[in-house]
C-alpha cells in the first residue's frame, strides 16, 4: 500500500528515489553518484524536485525499509510514466549498478524487482 508521500511524488522525485536506492544498494554512496543521478534526471524529466527534502528523506529511511520503499516507488512511477520514460530509467539504472563493473546481489534483486514491476523482459 502506497503512502500519501509516495502518491504525491512526481516523475523526477520518484526517479530520484529509485536511482538513489539502487546507488545505495551496494552499501555505499558517493556524492559523485548523486550528482550523476541529478544530472540524468534534469536531462530527461522536467518536474520540480526539492533535492534537500528528498535526500533528507532517503537518509532518514531505515535500511530495513529501502526495499519496500523502492517497490512502492516503482509501482507509483509506473502509474505516472510512459513506457519510454520507464525504459529510460531502466537503461540508466543498469548503468548506475554497473558503474563499478560488478552487480552485487542486492543491486540485482532491486533491478529484478524494477523489471518485474514494470513488466520488462
Amino acid at each position: 500500500m502506497q503512502t500519501q508521500f509516495i502518491k504525491k511524488m512526481n516523475k523526477t522525485e520518484a526517479g530520484f528515489h529509485l536511482l538513489m536506492l539502487l546507488s545505495l544498494a551496494d552499501g555505499n554512496l558517493k556524492e559523485s553518484e548523486s550528482d550523476v543521478v541529478i544530472d540524468f534526471l534534469n536531462d530527461h524529466f522536467k518536474d520540480d524536485v526539492d533535492l534537500i527534502k528528498e535526500q533528507a528523506f532517503l537518509r532518514a529511511l531505515p535500511a530495513t525499509e529501502h526495499e519496500n520503499h523502492f517497490t512502492e516507488t516503482a509501482e507509483h512511477f509506473y502509474t505516472i510514466s510512459s513506457a519510454d520514460e520507464r525504459h529510460t530509467i531502466t537503461r540508466f539504472a543498469m548503468e548506475v549498478v554497473m558503474a563499478d563493473e560488478s552487480m552485487q546481489q542486492h543491486e540485482n534483486k532491486l533491478i529484478q524487482k524494477l523489471f518485474d514491476c514494470w513488466d520488462i523482459e
